[in-house]
């Protein structure tokens, strides 16, 4: 567990950027505060794969883009959004059921930016026509029922194996641009909203790996 922790704490770095308006789903910081927490805040981090290769005492060289918390450069000015336990725990389900899906750090990492855009990353029983849950999941499009999509795990699950699906008609996913591939599999009318979540996604993500395990 020691080397884990190390792990964590070497390698790429995550890079802050400028801020943003705030989600129009729910509230965000002001730029001060922002900028001050990601000075803060921000920490280098390397990728789930790494932090196995230090446990087990070996060296995995080159890392695939999917296994890295950010593999391409950030789209765009960050915006940040206040941690609450009940957030907290809402990225550890959706962190633990892409590791499980061996998905890669990359894709928890869009799937956390994509429910902080669409539910301040609160498992939120309303939504726009019949969006529900984390993703804002709507069961008339064949997402689940009411009670399935706001089941924070099994939103998660879903969320992944549509990514899984995008991931496979687009081998470049891992290095494009976090919005186009959240976009992907949200169709949304704001698909560029996703890409201020970036930065925090990555850390928070991060966090939830280091105490997953």
């Amino acid at each position: 567990m020691i080397f884990l922790g190390t792990a964590l704490a070497c390698g790429g770095g995550v890079a802050t950027a400028g801020m943003a308006s705030a989600a129009t789903s729910g509230p965000a910081t002001s730029p001060t505060t922002a900028a001050a927490h990601h000075a803060a805040a921000a920490q280098p981090v390397n990728s789930w794969r790494a932090v196995m290769d230090a446990a087990a005492g070996t060296r995995g060289g080159s890392l695939a883009p999917s296994e890295r918390l950010m593999p391409a450069a950030v789209s765009g000015p960050q915006s940040y959004l206040p941690m609450t336990p009940a957030r907290e725990a809402n990225v550890a389900t959706i962190v633990r059921e892409s590791l499980n899906k061996h998905m890669g750090l990359r894709s928890a990492v869009i799937a956390v930016a994509t429910a902080i855009q669409e539910s301040t990353l609160l498992n939120i029983q309303y939504g726009t026509y019949d969006s529900l849950g984390l993703f804002q999941q709507r069961p008339s499009a064949g997402w689940g029922t009411p009670a399935q999509v706001t089941d924070p795990a099994y939103a998660s699950d879903a969320f992944l194996n549509a990514l899984h699906q995008y991931q496979a008609s687009n081998p470049g996913w891992a290095t494009q641009p976090l919005w186009q591939a959240a976009q992907g599999v949200q169709n949304s009318g704001f698909p560029y909203a996703y890409a201020k979540w970036e930065v925090q996604a990555a850390q928070v993500v991060a966090n939830a790996a280091r105490h997953l395990f």
